[in-house]
C-alpha cells in the first residue's frame, strides 16, 4: 500500500489493538499473536497513495482509528464498525467545518485523545489558498457528533480575534471563495 505505521500497540486485558502498515485494524491475543478480528479499511473505501498511520485509541467497548478523512469507531470485540457512531460506524472529517464538504481536503493520521467521553483530533490540511480550517474538534466518543470546536483561526467574538487581521478566519479558509 505504501504506507508507513508509525505506532505503538495497545494491549488491554491481554488483548493486542494495533494498525499494519496496510491499514489495517488488528485485535491479536497478546500472549500467541493469534488474530482475533481485523478490519482493513480498504474494503470499503481503497484509494491509492501513500499514508502515515499512527495507531488506534481503545475507550469502553470501542477502538478508534482515523483512515484520511475517515474517523472509524470499531466494536472492540468483533472489530466491525458500530453503526451508531456517526454514520454507519465512521465520521467524515471534512463534515462540520462550515464549508461544502465536495472538494475539501481534510485528513487525520493520528487518532486522537480520550477526554470526559470525547475523542479530541486535530486535522492535516492544505498549506495553500483556499483550504479547510485546522480547526480542533471534539467529538462525543459514543454518537460521533462534534461536541465542541477549536478555531485555530479565531473567528469574531472569540479571544485572539482581535490580533489577526479583520475576517482572517473567512480569507484563510476560503469561505469568500464559496460565498461570492
Amino acid at each position: 500500500a505504501g504506507s508507513e505505521m508509525q505506532s505503538n500497540p495497545i494491549v488491554i486485558d491481554g488483548v493486542l489493538y494495533a494498525t499494519t502498515p496496510k491499514l489495517r485494524v488488528v485485535a491479536l491475543d497478546a500472549a500467541t499473536g493469534r488474530e482475533i478480528w481485523s478490519f482493513d479499511f480498504n474494503t470499503i473505501d481503497p484509494r491509492s497513495g501513500r499514508y502515515r498511520h499512527r495507531g488506534v485509541v481503545v475507550w469502553q467497548d470501542r477502538v478508534f482509528a482515523t483512515q484520511r478523512n475517515n474517523l472509524w469507531a470499531l466494536d472492540r470485540k468483533t472489530g466491525r464498525p458500530i453503526p451508531s457512531f456517526g454514520h454507519d460506524g465512521r465520521v467524515d472529517l471534512r463534515e462540520g467545518l462550515d464549508r461544502p464538504v465536495d472538494g475539501l481536503s481534510v485528513s487525520a493520521s493520528t487518532p486522537g485523545v480520550i477526554f470526559d467521553g470525547m475523542l479530541i483530533l486535530g486535522t492535516a490540511v492544505p498549506e495553500a489558498l483556499p483550504s479547510a480550517p485546522g480547526d480542533i474538534r471534539a467529538y462525543d466518543a459514543t454518537t460521533g457528533a462534534i461536541r465542541w470546536t477549536f478555531h485555530t483561526i479565531p473567528r469574531p467574538g472569540e479571544l485572539g480575534y482581535e490580533t489577526w487581521p479583520k475576517d482572517a478566519w473567512k480569507i484563510a479558509g476560503g469561505v469568500n471563495a464559496w460565498s461570492g
